[in-house]
């Protein structure tokens, strides 16, 4: 399989990418060290894109095992968000925080609940379809 072939696993990749590329530059100011903040927003944010985008990659390689995707997903997007905050302590100007990875975690599993409710109002439509379908055949 020709990884351009799977464009969500170049999404992914890339976007993950671009994160590391942000975090690895230094900064001068530190943020302001608060439980919620805009920052924390967009830590959510970042992360709850990172998640549907690795959520859809996965799903490429396994598309019908919907319950192991989501584990899956969940545990490389929260490692991802742990290796950033551990990457960031070395990162001159850049700190970590635990507080950025709650953040992190929140987005990961709002983009879980989004990516399991579509999908749940995805099945119901194609199983109405079907169902009309086959009523359709029997007169």
């Amino acid at each position: 399989m020709r990884l351009l072939n799977k464009k969500y696993t170049l999404f992914a990749v890339l976007y993950l990418s671009l994160i590391f590329i942000q975090s690895s530059i230094p900064s001068e100011k530190f943020p302001q060290m608060t439980i919620l903040s805009f920052d924390k927003i967009i830590h959510a944010g970042i992360y709850f894109i990172a998640t549907i985008l690795i959520y859809l990659a996965i799903r490429e390689y396994r598309p019908f095992d919907t319950g192991k995707i989501a584990r899956l997903t969940f545990a490389i997007t929260v490692l991802y968000g742990l290796s950033d905050e551990i990457h960031q302590y070395f990162v001159p100007g850049r700190n970590s925080s635990i507080w950025d990875f709650v953040a992190d975690i929140a987005g990961v599993t709002a983009g879980l609940l989004i990516v399991h409710v579509i999908r749940k109002k995805v099945f119901a439509r194609h199983h109405k379809d079907l169902k009309h379908m086959n009523h359709s055949r029997e007169f």
